[in-house]
């Protein structure tokens, strides 16, 4: 660290430092985090905002801080920060003079969203939609929609929530002392989108009249725009202002990232994966318009517990029910579920190839994609799909 410009280390053990820099020595380097962590916090005067679910975190806070950064100063969490030391880190960029503080929240078992919560104390709740993920620790849905409402439960009655229309969120509503504003496109929504479309890297939608462009890939973006319009409302914006601050969007690298290579559309959406991500990705190649065929590079999903086998092989299946995939390539240590899902729904056994592992991938990909095709990667980061991008 010190070789690369540090001027300082907080450690637990003792090291040689260089006359100009300094240390300073703790017991347990993690607990001296949180506790300038919670330093920073208390310091802070803006209007701290979590933001959690199973899918869609980062875009959401992403556009979240595209709109409030139009005429506030804040900071948002950076890159996947949204763990036990990724929300310490986030909360030191805070400084006294900022407005907001969009902090991302994540969870592989039950307590974790209350313990962050409880370091960061938001006043602003969001939650985007209760997926599949993280299985291994939680074990079904209902579990997880009781994880992630621990966050509505550290929200102060003077507070406030923004949450999806989800049923499995309107089951733990009750959970929050605070208002809540539901998003979503039902006409029981707070915040509803009319006249929704999709087009090449634009979604289009109506708030209460007022019409919003997004330059992204697919529909399933909609919720985190929705999010991002409620939460700039709540602090003060109004719906034009909104809508021109929100065409300035620019997706997060490996999420739903389309890319022209050897001229074809690659989807590169290798940041990770879970069933309910997937189908959304699947989704959008479906939806796409294009001459060649659709190709979907599909890599393990990761603690999914018990259930890996079915839902790897409900994945095969889906690729070709939902996005009409014409080849299927499955990488990794479930790659024969994802394969006999896909023939199981009709595809050539020719034409679903597992392999297992990346570099197996490569010569049946290199070969099959031609110009015009759609091409799909996606899959945990445990995996490593971008080298397949890369």
């Amino acid at each position: 660290a010190f070789a690369r410009g540090a001027a300082g280390a907080v450690v637990a053990i003792d090291v040689d430092v260089p006359d100009d820099r300094w240390i300073i020595r703790v017991q347990d380097t993690q607990e001296a985090l949180w506790q300038a962590a919670a330093w920073c916090r208390q310091r802070f005067c803006g209007m701290p905002i979590a933001v959690t679910g199973s899918v869609g975190k980062t875009t959401t806070r992403q556009m979240i801080h595209t709109v409030l950064g139009t005429r506030l100063q804040g900071s948002a969490s950076p890159r996947n920060y949204n763990n036990h030391i990724g929300v310490p880190l986030s909360l030191l960029q805070t400084e006294p003079e900022h407005d907001y503080a969009v902090l991302e929240l994540g969870a592989s078992r039950r307590g974790e969203i209350a313990s962050l919560a409880g370091l960061s104390a938001p006043r602003l709740g969001v939650i985007t939609q209760i997926g599949e993920a993280h299985l291994a620790g939680f074990g079904n849905r209902r579990a997880i929609a009781q994880s992630k409402a621990e966050l509505l439960a550290a929200l102060p009655s003077d507070g406030h929530a923004v949450l999806a229309d989800d049923p499995w969120l309107r089951a733990v509503a009750d959970n929050c002392a605070a208002p809540i504003t539901w998003v979503g496109a039902n006409a029981n929504c707070d915040v509803r989108a009319t006249d929704i479309e999709t087009a090449p890297c634009l979604l289009t939608f109506r708030v209460s009249g007022c019409p919003f462009q997004v330059p992204v890939w697919g529909r399933h973006h909609l919720t985190a725009a929705l999010c991002a319009v409620a939460v700039g409302r709540l602090l003060g914006f109004d719906l034009d202002e909104m809508s021109a601050a929100i065409r300035d969007f620019r997706p997060v690298a490996m999420r739903c990232e389309v890319l022209e290579i050897r001229g074809a559309t690659v989807i590169n959406d290798t940041y990770n994966a879970n069933p309910t991500a997937m189908q959304a990705a699947l989704e959008l190649v479906r939806d796409l318009e294009g001459q060649g065929r659709r190709i979907v590079v599909l890599g393990d999903m990761g603690e999914l517990g018990e259930q890996s086998s079915r839902l790897h092989w409900e994945l095969g299946r889906k690729a070709i029910v939902i996005a009409g995939a014409d080849m299927l390539i499955a990488c990794g240590q479930f790659a024969r579920y994802v394969t006999a899902g896909a023939r199981s729904a009709g595809l050539a056994k020719s034409r679903a190839i597992p392999c297992d592992t990346i570099d197996q991938t490569l010569p049946y990909l290199g070969q099959a994609m031609l110009p015009g095709d759609i091409v799909l990667v996606k899959g945990s980061l445990t995996v490593g799909m971008e080298r397949i991008i890369k």
